[in-house]
């Protein structure tokens, strides 16, 4: 900013210098410079300046001024008036270089101080500023009931917890008396929405992989009527390169070029190396390219994922079993070790078969766009197994990611509409837990709803929780599954909702973030990676306003027992400035920015990292014991979307096989009434 202003001066006092001839006359040195230019292509415009040369010394003198005013005042729209300085420094060099060729030494310092003043202005993000939004957000209470709600006294089953674990394992039960409890006063977990101009948008999980057809989450989807209707990332997804990584990666994306020179013949790739070479003169923090742009870059790594896609019998599943395509023995070599070592540490796979041996020689570009997919779900990519960042690349890097309008919460909507058209399932939220005694013949439990207690029994109960403290209500369980359950990783989770005046990048499915780490900023440990365009998501909406919602997990050697749990304003604050920094990019003004909400979900992503998939820790952790069951992301060990679907389909069907094996009839009844 200090060269900002002293060039500011500069160019005031150079303005007001026109005004005295006897320090500069211009009219005398455009006549000279006519003179000169006489035979060369610009000699007609330099004859009309010079016919005119009082005129062109007050507009000249005008220009001058004001752009030494306002670069000293330094408006938003500051960097057009740099532009435009360039373009009048070209324009002066151009023409008086024959007649007075000191001008190029005293002009190229100018334009090193434009540059520089330009890269400044690229860099600027939004200054401090105060928000509607003033404490993490949470979900709105509902009217509490002056009725105590009509439970039965016994149920088939009772589901603790109300995310998409417990409302799938709801949705599975056509028969049997269901009873559902919920803590929070809305219900869907870490799959929940809200609304900004009446346009949905996520408060939690965003969107999943792309369903396999006959798929547990295409069974739910269908079930749901929803098949089909997801947004799909395929076309439409933008990346933002570091422009400083990207000049540091071109032998990378020479040789990924090299590879594929088809990939040469399309203007996209000559205007992506034109907007690189451009911002990288201009100071331009991100290159802006569409994602298949750098598919020669990531070519080895997808050739390699292709090997494995959730088509192919060589899929690794999670968790892994008997009839996959992968053998014990392959499963426990790969989740042995890191998915860092495996991709970039050849020596480490040296003695691996050859059909699981990566792609050698792979760039700092895949690495960043590796570290950055598997951050989303809070994975470290020195600490998560190559088994399980095997089987997350593949869905999340080389797959098609999917959403809905208001992201995963659209789904855990649909089911709760589902569940209360069925006369069997009783949904209760706003309850509060207070004793459970779980024997092999059945469970009671008493809690508290809002202000009234209730006491019910169940010949059975799936905690769709998570498990870390069901130590608490289940003091037998054995002494194994306890250490098991202790043992599980649980990361923090921000979710910040930029509410906007109007849309933006409103044809995109969202973009990723591709830059290196730089520990040294402000709230490094949890920085935004990706950010989803919700206009985008809800194409049907006609909503004036816009929604970005950026992501920002963290993960245990990040965050090192850090958290903005108690320092909302400063997360919001750098938040702004990320936002800022992108929407400036783009030629964005931020003051669109209406509100920032975050939502903070301390503990809600699981984790898997190198060996519990092998040592069977999710599955020792959920066996049932007595007469509950466990269905929640914890029994897979990936906190995403198809993991809590799967897992309470799972805990689903063994309690119907229980109840049949027991020779247990369901008793049909009217439906109950909801709190």
């Amino acid at each position: 900013m200090l060269v900002q202003r002293i060039f500011a001066v500069l160019y005031m006092l150079a303005g007001l210098a026109k005004a005295f001839p006897q320090l500069e006359n211009v009219p005398d040195i455009l006549r000279q410079a006519a003179a000169a230019n006489q035979g060369t292509w610009y000699a007609g415009i330099s004859n009309l300046l010079a016919q005119y040369g009082d005129i062109t010394n007050v507009v000249v003198a005008i220009a001058l001024f004001g752009s030494g005013l306002v670069l000293w005042l330094n408006p938003r729209w500051t960097r057009f008036v740099i532009y435009g300085q360039l373009v009048m420094m070209a324009v002066f060099i151009t023409l008086l270089h024959r007649s007075q060729p000191q001008v190029i030494p005293l002009d190229a310092i100018f334009i090193i101080a434009a540059l520089a003043m330009l890269r400044q202005q690229f860099r600027r993000t939004g200054t401090k500023r105060v928000f509607a939004s003033q404490d993490f957000a949470k979900p709105k209470a509902q009217a509490k009931s002056p009725d105590k709600p009509k439970l039965a006294d016994e149920y088939d089953v009772i589901i603790i917890g109300a995310g998409v674990s417990g409302l799938t394992a709801a949705s599975e039960f056509t028969t049997e008396r269901v009873l559902v409890l919920e803590k929070s006063p809305t219900f869907g977990g870490n799959a929940r929405c809200n609304s900004h101009r009446s346009l949905s948008h996520p408060i939690a999980g965003v969107c999943f992989q792309q369903p396999v057809p006959g798929s547990d989450m295409d069974q739910l989807l269908t079930k749901l009527d929803l098949q089909n209707k997801f947004k799909t990332n395929a076309e439409d997804t933008l990346v933002f390169f570091d422009t400083v990584l990207l000049l540091k990666c071109l032998n990378e994306i020479t040789l990924g070029f090299i590879k594929f020179p088809s990939y040469l013949l399309k203007p996209s790739v000559w205007g992506l190396t034109g907007q690189l070479l451009l911002n990288a003169l201009i100071g331009k923090p991100y290159v802006v390219a569409a994602k298949q742009l750098g598919d020669p870059i990531f070519a080895d790594l997808y050739q390699f994922l292709d090997e494995f896609a959730a088509t192919t019998d060589r899929f690794p599943h999670v968790p892994w079993h008997e009839q996959t395509g992968w053998s014990k023995e392959e499963m426990v070599q790969l989740d042995s070790l890191s998915l860092y070592s495996y991709l970039f540490e050849p020596e480490k796979t040296a003695s691996f078969p050859a059909h699981l041996q990566p792609p050698r020689k792979l760039g700092k570009l895949v690495e960043n766009a590796v570290t950055t997919t598997l951050r989303v779900e809070c994975l470290d990519i020195h600490e998560v197994s190559a088994y399980v960042g095997l089987h997350f690349l593949v869905g999340y890097l080389r797959g098609n990611l999917v959403t809905l309008p208001g992201g995963n919460g659209h789904i855990s909507e649909a089911l709760v509409a589902h569940l209360h058209k069925q006369t069997n399932i009783t949904l209760l939220s706003d309850v509060v837990l207070t004793n459970l005694d779980n024997t092999e013949a059945s469970v009671q439990l008493t809690a508290k709803v809002q202000h009234h207690n209730i006491s019910v029994k169940a010949k059975k109960l799936i905690w769709a929780a998570p498990k870390h403290h069901v130590t608490d209500w289940l003091p037998t369980l054995p002494e194994t599954q306890i250490k098991a359950i202790k043992a599980i990783r649980h990361e923090d989770y921000y979710l910040a909702n930029a509410l906007l005046s109007r849309p933006v990048l409103s044809h995109s499915f969202g973009g990723y973030l591709i830059e290196p780490d730089r520990p040294e900023k402000p709230y490094a440990w949890c920085k935004a990676g990706t950010c989803l365009v919700a206009n985008w998501m809800d194409s049907d909406s006609r909503s004036e306003g816009g929604v970005l919602t950026l992501l920002k997990p963290t993960t245990r050697e990040e965050r090192q027992g850090r958290t903005a749990e108690n320092d909302f304003t400063g997360l919001q604050q750098q938040t702004y400035r990320e936002i800022s920094l992108m929407l400036n990019n783009i030629g964005v003004d931020p003051r669109i920015v209406e509100d920032i909400q975050i939502w903070y979900w301390p503990d809600a992503l699981v984790t898997s990292v190198i060996g519990q998939q092998a040592s069977g820790l999710f599955q020792s952790a959920s066996q049932p014991h007595f007469s509950v069951h466990f269905a929640n992301q914890d029994s897979v060990g990936i906190g995403n979307l198809e993991s809590a679907i799967f897992a309470g389909k799972q805990a689903a069907t063994q309690i119907k096989r229980a109840l049949q094996h027991t020779d247990t009839t369901a008793i049909s009844r009217n439906k109950e009434t909801v709190s």
